[in-house]
């Protein structure tokens, strides 16, 4: 450290009195201060100020101390130091100069205000000194003996008497121990304070030379000063005062260090603690350092400086104090100190955590006052933030007011202070004792904004009940709850208005319209009838009252729903009453006006009328008659007929259809012959119309007839008997369930009960079957089919949507249509995904088909598409302008040769126009897994995953589905006859093919045989094998297929992980998506194709390249099964390649008969081999049998 300097650089300053005294001190720290050793009086109009001034390299700073009006007193020394250092030793930490203030008319300093000064002589003084201080250096200065020695014995008169008493001594600097480096000064300041006049005898007890005494008028003082101190002047210093009657002492320790340190630890450890409010939080240090450091703080590597944002924060002996703790003030701290000329430098790093009391967000939001309704499903939310992380609870308790408690209040974020309702009687939350019934309790947490927010939401599944619910949030500094008003009412919206009759009431009719509304939001009530000529284009209820005319109506409450209910009648509506009703209701809370319209339509009545009279007609015996009484009239008629002027009824063989409208003779005799009038009547009137029948024949014939029906008859009724008795015997669990792929998991849900289990709300899935128009059949199968419909909106006019609708085959039995049920109720728990067939629809309603209606997509299932697509197929990706534009003419010349014979104009779309790349097959790949992840989340296993059940959507999105009932699977080769059912073996695990056990991850293996399927465009998989007892134990044996053609290493190895032989040991979906995700965001695919050197036969499976493969891809081939790199069993690192220990076993390594067999239409030429039930029955009795004796 450099001491300062000043810009004078003699020791001495003479100026004149009157003058301004300026003297400028420049230093390298900003600590700094100003002594003057002579006493300033500063009367009238005198000043003393310290400004700023220009700085210089190696001394930054300055200061420029200014005196106005100087007087002859002002003379004496003037020292600039450092002020936060002990030790004020000239030339090391302070500068000074003596100034001479030159007044002829003063030419001494007077020191006291009598001017007299006491000199006090020990015995031991060799030497005194007598102060006489001048004001001009020039002045010659005589000192003056005033007596011979023995004056004051002669004359005792004169003599001053001294002080006695002894006040205090002092020894400075104060602070002990005194610390110096080797090489500089010490200078140690021993006064006592005594009475005026008091003598006082120093002493020194220290490993030093020299003592200085100064005796002073009102104290008493010695220094002892030591220049160049050495390591071995560290010790006890010792001063002694006496006076005539007291002796005192006081002792410091000085410590000399030999070069400069610095020693910085943790006082509380690194981690401190504080809370949101708290007044002040300290980040304290242990410091022991010579010479003394520069303390810098740092937040977040962001300097501690003075500036506004840091005004809260105040370093003190190098601790850092936080005043008025916010959680902004969380984070990390870093104490530096450093002694740049010694080039040491100490860090030290702290970690203030902040701990925030819970703050519950949907309180700063208004509190909803709406009602839920009932049997709805609600979600009730709860965001809570805090640090630490907060624990969030829910509570319940009956309805009913609370009291407010106007003690007990919080404050908000934005001021202001609400009171707190105060509940008693909470209860525990618990799902299976819930009045409304608890559908889940989520708890999430995730990162907004930096900060982490817990988010719990309570489902209820069906509102039924008002209640009250609290969220609580907590954590160790703090609570915070949220109430709930949980209403429920059977009011959507909490007001309404119904009118009856329902439909268009008629002229004449009674009318009543009901404003029903909530009471524990609405009230008053009022009806309003529209002025048609000043309806304005929206509805406003703040001005209702100037367009609108007040109507009556009576006002009831009713008890058991707490609803009012404002009734309007009128008795006979007439044409003029038809307009605009408005019901006017008033929030209860925000004194708020809404309104709802109703429009009553009014039909006028209209008498009978004909639009075609009933015409003559002669029928044979034994035919069939049918007449029209095609009239109309407002309201319809009621029709009746008359035969001969009698009342005619319904008899046997005598129908009356559609309203009486349509008369049907079955089988006429000789005495139906005879007048038929039709009479139509309403309100305006009566009118009829008559027909003349002539019967032509005998009713003798007949005879043979009725036998022949009664023989018929007979037939059907021991057929009917007969194939009851078929179906009584079949298992009718096999039935239902066997139908369908997409099942519930058994471990959570049996088979059999599965159907009852789920529910089916009819007001959310329910449709109409006149807003569907079918169209063609897009599959069917042994029990029902697919069809392709148009879907319109209620109003029939709006413009339809295509659809896929399931529905079964005319005389569909009853477990047929179970099973068909429990696949809508199966689509209705899965709930919607974008990768799987959503439903849309239902119609269950008695007198028609039951039918499901889901997703229509327009490209069919996935296999056929990539079998399409197969000359259109870009195996490998190259960047090089060249190949790209060849590529791109050979496709642009595929594609109008493919255009101009398959397809019309019309028939073109962009999926059939762009080619097929390798990124279009990973694309389906992870799609299907994102699918199947969603499925076993909500607990479903498919059960026959494959290229067939899925499907392809607009912009290429691919959807699982299961077509279930509307496959044929008796004529479907893919579908191998195991004992009484067929199943699609080359899909199954071997766990399902032996141990009928079907999980999630027989689901992953069947992944894997779609991924061949996907990567081979479509092949059959297994091509060329038989589906036979040999099959089966090489498959359980741990023989695989080869690598499909246009399938990377990594696609292979995915493929090889999901056919592990134990399930276990296979990836689960979440970690398949993960996987192909990461495949699908690489933008750099390899440059080559895969295998391009492949045979040309379509067998599904790759031939071996002819060139060699590159390192690199026998590592990938090796290592990776997982695409993060978790190795597979059996592949090993050897020296500097990598080679695989133990092969993969496929089919084509091993001999293999070919057997002949009809080609399939769809190309799987294989697919139709079939297990014969009493082989493969004989081979799973093998399997067990080995399985019990091991």
């Amino acid at each position: 450290m450099s001491p300062p300097t000043l810009d004078n650089t003699k020791d001495q300053l003479v100026i004149n009195a009157n003058d301004t005294l300026t003297i400028t001190c420049r230093y390298y720290q900003m600590i700094y201060q100003w002594d003057q050793q002579s006493p300033v009086d500063t009367p009238g109009h005198r000043a003393v100020r310290v400004k700023e001034c220009q700085g210089e390299p190696g001394k930054p700073y300055c200061k420029t101390l200014i005196l106005t009006n100087t007087q002859a007193n002002d003379s004496g020394y003037y020292r600039c130091f450092y002020q936060d250092i002990k030790y004020i030793i000239d030339g090391t930490t302070a500068v000074s100069i003596f100034v001479f203030v030159r007044d002829p008319q003063h030419p001494f300093i007077k020191r006291n205000e009598n001017g007299m000064e006491a000199i006090f002589i020990t015995d031991s003084q060799t030497h005194i000194e007598v102060p006489c201080l001048v004001s001009d250096p020039d002045l010659k200065v005589t000192l003056f003996l005033v007596g011979p020695p023995t004056h004051f014995q002669q004359h005792p008169c004169l003599q001053h008497p001294t002080g006695l008493k002894f006040y205090e001594l002092k020894l400075f600097p104060e602070d002990s121990p005194v610390e110096l480096m080797q090489g500089e000064g010490l200078e140690l300041n021993c006064t006592a304070l005594v009475e005026f006049k008091t003598g006082v005898e120093f002493q020194w007890d220290y490993p030093g030379q020299k003592v200085i005494t100064r005796p002073h008028s009102t104290e008493a003082s010695s220094i002892l000063t030591i220049r160049n101190v050495h390591v071995d002047d560290s010790g006890y210093y010792t001063c002694s005062a006496s006076s005539v009657e007291v002796k005192r002492e006081l002792t410091t320790v000085v410590l000399v260090h030999e070069k400069p340190f610095i020693s910085l630890d943790f006082r509380n450890g690194s981690v401190i603690e504080a809370k949101e409010g708290q007044k002040s939080v300290w980040l304290p240090v242990k410091v022991s350092a010579y010479p003394l450091p520069e303390t810098q703080w740092y937040k977040n590597g962001k300097l501690i400086t003075r500036r506004p944002e840091f005004s809260r924060f105040r370093v003190q002996q190098h601790a850092l104090e936080i005043r008025e703790v916010c959680k902004q003030d969380a984070g990390e701290y870093t104490l530096v100190l450093k002694n740049t000329r010694a080039a040491l430098e100490k860090r030290l790093n702290f970690t203030l955590i902040v701990n925030v009391p819970p703050q519950i967000h949907e309180k700063e939001a208004a509190t909803p006052t709406n009602p839920y309704r009932r049997s709805s499903r609600q979600t009730l939310t709860c965001t809570a933030t805090g640090t630490p992380p907060v624990t969030i609870t829910w509570q319940w308790r009956p309805w009913s007011p609370c009291s407010l408690n106007s003690t007990r209040r919080t404050l908000g974020r934005r001021g202001q202070r609400d009171k707190i309702p105060v509940c008693q009687n909470w209860i525990g939350l618990d799902p299976e004792h819930a009045v409304n019934p608890i559908e889940s309790i989520e708890i999430l947490t995730e990162m907004v904004d930096g900060k982490e927010k817990t988010v719990s939401r309570l489902v209820i599944q069906s509102a039924n009940v008002s209640a009250m619910y609290k969220c609580s949030a907590e954590n160790k500094v703090g609570r915070d709850e949220r109430l709930i008003y949980f209403y429920v009412t059977t009011i959507p919206e909490g007001f309404g208005i119904e009118m009856e009759p329902s439909e268009d009431p008629l002229e004449q009719d009674l009318v009543r319209l009901k404003c029903n509304a909530d009471n524990y939001t609405y009230e008053n009530l009022r009806w309003y009838r529209l002025d048609p000529q000043a309806v304005p284009p929206e509805l406003d209820c703040k001005s209702l009252h100037q367009y609108a005319e007040s109507l009556g109506g009576k006002l009831s409450f009713q008890t058991t729903s707490n609803n009012w209910v404002l009734e309007l009648t009128i008795t006979n509506i007439q044409l003029q009453d038809e307009g605009n009703y408005v019901c006017e209701v008033q929030n209860r809370r925000s004194g708020e006006k809404h309104c709802h319209r109703t429009y009553i339509p009014v039909k006028a009545l209209e008498a009978p009328r004909y639009r075609n009279n009933p015409t003559n007609q002669t029928v044979n015996v034994s035919e069939s008659l049918q007449m029209e009484c095609d009239v109309e009239g407002t309201p319809s008629p009621q029709l009746s007929w008359f035969k001969d002027n009698q009342p005619l009824h319904q008899i046997s063989g005598i129908l009356l259809q559609d309203s009486n409208r349509t008369l049907s003779i079955q089988r006429v005799r000789e005495e139906d012959a005879g007048l038929y009038t039709c009479t139509a009547c309403n309100q305006r009137g009566c009118v009829q119309s008559s027909a003349t029948v002539s019967v032509i024949g005998s009713d003798d014939k007949t005879n043979v007839e009725i036998v022949i029906l009664i023989g018929t008859g007979v037939i059907a009724i021991f057929f009917w008997v007969l194939l009851l008795v078929i179906f009584c015997n079949v298992n009718p669990a096999d039935i239902k369930t066997g139908y369908l792929s997409i099942i519930m998991d058994p471990g959570e849900v049996p088979l059999e009960e599965q159907c009852e289990y789920l529910p089916y709300d009819s007001s959310q899935w329910e449709i109409t079957r006149d807003r569907l128009r079918l169209g063609k059949v897009l599959g069917h199968g042994a029990f029902g089919k697919v069809i392709e419909a148009s879907f319109f909106g209620h109003d029939k006019k709006t413009c339809s949507n295509t659809v896929a609708v399931k529905m079964l085959k005319e005389g569909a039995t009853a477990s047929e249509h179970k099973a068909l049920m429990s696949e809508l109720k199966i689509l209705i728990h899965i709930g919607n995904h974008l990768n799987v067939v959503n439903l849309l629809g239902a119609c269950t309603k008695p007198n028609g088909p039951l039918m499901v209606i889901v997703e229509y997509c327009k490209y069919g299932n996935l296999s056929n598409f990539l079998r399409a697509k197969r000359e259109f197929f870009l195996p490998y990706r190259d960047r090089s302008p060249k190949t790209q534009s060849q590529v791109r003419r050979m496709i642009e010349a595929a594609f109008q040769i493919f255009y101009f014979v398959f397809l019309s104009p019309a028939a073109v779309d962009d999926l059939w126009k762009t080619p097929l790349t390798i990124e279009d097959l990973i694309c389906y790949s992870f799609q299907v897994a994102r699918g199947m992840e969603f499925l076993g989340s909500r607990k479903c296993i498919h059960r026959d995953l494959a290229a067939r059940n899925i499907l392809l959507s607009e912009d290429n999105v691919v959807k699982i589905c299961d077509f279930g009932l509307a496959r044929d699977i008796y004529k479907d080769p893919d579908y191998v006859r195991k004992g009484n059912a067929r199943l699609p073996l080359k899909w199954m695990a071997p766990e399902s093919i032996f141990d009928k056990v079907y999980t999630s991850q027989s689901d992953v293996w069947s992944f894997g045989v779609l991924l061949w399927e996907i990567f081979s465009l479509g092949a059959s998989p297994y091509p060329g094998i038989q589906i036979d007892e040999d099959f089966c134990k090489r498959l359980k044996d741990g023989t695989r297929m080869r690598a499909p053609d246009n399938a990377s290493p990594e696609i292979y190895g995915i493929m090889l992980a999901c056919w592990q032989g134990e399930p276990r040991e296979r990836p689960t979906f979440p970690a398949l998506v993960e996987i192909l995700g990461d495949l699908l965001q690489e933008n750099s695919l390899p440059e080559i194709p895969f295998n391009v050197s492949q045979s040309s036969e379509d067998d599904g499976f790759s031939q071996a390249s002819s060139r060699q493969p590159s390192q690199e891809e026998i590592r990938l081939a090796c290592n990776t099964i997982y695409y993060n790199c978790v190795p597979f069993a059996g592949c090993i690192m050897v020296g500097p390649s990598s080679t695989c220990h133990s092969r993969v076993k496929t089919f084509e390594e091993l001999p293999l008969e070919m057997t002949s067999h009809k080609t399939h239409h769809d190309s799987q030429t294989d697919s139709g081999m079939v297990l014969a039930s009493d082989e493969l029955e004989r081979f799973e009795h093998k399997h067990r049998g080995a399985m019990l004796k091991t």
